[in-house]
């Protein structure tokens, strides 16, 4: 079925819940204002939302949060209010849940909380009826993924994966290269991909013994090379090393090394590490090859060619392709556009079609990070940690994509 993106002037408004009050929502730990905040403050604007509720753990956590959110509006002249959970002074873990009960239909929410915590939020968010978007990576195991895209079939919602790669124009242009045979057939990738020692001391330090930086980053580059390829893995294997976190108290790998074989007879190798230097000049360093019997593609997805050096910010490697604020032309006000933006927008707007009886969930598969589509990543998240565990052997894959030692 053709998926219809055509605009309906009528069409019924989208509530949502943002659950999750950190760096990816508003920026917290950092100078910037996050990701999902300024995507759903634009499709506020634009009126594809109507009520915007946020669900955190506690209500202290709001205080940065608030001030994030008026700075951003006071810059993008923007006024979207919020009604948060939990109400008043108080801590609870489960405020998320009294915030699904009373998000109104049509509804739609955003998970973006650690790891570990993903399944039972969306769970709770599918048996609501809403439709659902969970930062990557969808679960730490196949069994969770599983029984979330089960729920999600069941109760006829829409579960998508926050891959925001796969619109990245680089990337569309490396698969562009695959499918017409350019570079030939892949014969191996190499990933490297870091990002600074903040962000597991600080930012994350609260749950980073629930994770790991393959499972935590290196998984965006499973799953391109999943999406470009349409390759199923075959085997994995996994190594890393514990030091400069394991000094300082932090229960977490500082490196992983992943070799995977594929399907279709090539190799990738995904390098990970977040323990780069905090004066780093971007927050992540990054970059993917490609080489095939025909030739090879580079993308250095760091450097894209710009670079700012202020007394105030130092050297800053900036990328105007994921997430950047930029003056309007029609007024002094900013708006935000990147690739990062166009993955948040794309489900909302998917949602909004899937409201209006235009599409069914099931038109999203093949062409959309779905649930079902996340299967080969989170097996392979699965699968790193189940090597790492046991002395770095080959991990194999059924095929249904769960994990098992030889």
């Amino acid at each position: 079925m053709v998926v219809d993106m055509s605009l309906n002037t009528e069409q019924k408004k989208l509530n949502l819940l943002i659950i999750g009050t950190g760096m990816y929502v508003c920026g917290r730990s950092t100078k910037g204002y996050g990701t999902v905040l300024p995507a759903v403050m634009q499709q506020y604007q634009a009126g594809t939302i109507d009520r915007v509720l946020v669900a955190s753990k506690s209500a202290e956590s709001f205080a940065i949060f608030d001030a994030k959110l008026g700075e951003l509006q006071e810059l993008m002249g923007i006024e979207m209010p919020c009604v948060r959970y939990p109400m008043g002074n108080c801590t609870d873990g489960n405020a998320y849940r009294e915030a699904i009960a009373n998000l109104p239909d049509p509804g739609a929410v955003i998970i973006t909380t650690p790891d570990h915590l993903h399944t039972e939020m969306a769970l709770a968010a599918i048996a609501s009826g809403k439709h659902v978007l969970v930062v990557k990576p969808l679960s730490p195991t196949v069994a969770d993924a599983e029984q979330t895209i089960q729920a999600a079939e069941k109760y006829g919602v829409y579960g998508a994966v926050e891959f925001h790669k796969r619109w990245d124009l680089a990337n569309l242009k490396l698969r562009q290269a695959i499918a017409d045979g350019s570079i030939g057939d892949p014969l191996y990738f190499h990933v490297e991909f870091s990002q600074r020692k903040i962000i597991p001391s600080e930012t994350f330090s609260a749950w980073v013994a629930d994770t790991n930086i393959f499972q935590y980053l290196g998984v965006h580059y499973a799953d391109l090379i999943y999406f470009v390829t349409q390759a199923l893995p075959r085997r994995i294997v996994a190594t890393g090393q514990k030091n400069w976190l394991s000094q300082r108290g932090i229960s977490s790998y500082d490196a992983i090394q992943v070799l995977i074989e594929w399907s279709q007879g090539f190799t990738s190798t995904i390098l990970t590490n977040w323990i780069d230097p905090n004066c780093n000049g971007a927050m992540s360093q990054q970059k993917i090859e490609a080489i095939g019997t025909a030739g090879r593609f580079e993308s250095d997805q760091t450097k894209r060619g710009v670079q700012t050096i202020t007394d105030l910010g130092g050297i800053e490697d900036i990328n105007p392709y994921f997430c950047q604020p930029y003056r309007r032309l029609d007024s002094e006000y900013t708006e935000y556009r990147g690739y990062g933006i166009d993955s948040i927008t794309q489900f909302l707007k998917d949602v909004a079609s899937i409201v209006e009886g235009n599409n069914s969930p099931a038109d999203f598969e093949g062409r959309r990070p779905t649930f079902r589509d996340a299967l080969v990543s989170t097996a392979l998240v699965e699968g790193a940690r189940l090597s790492l565990e046991n002395d770095s052997q080959w991990v194999y894959f059924t095929e249904k994509f769960h994990p098992y030692l030889k």
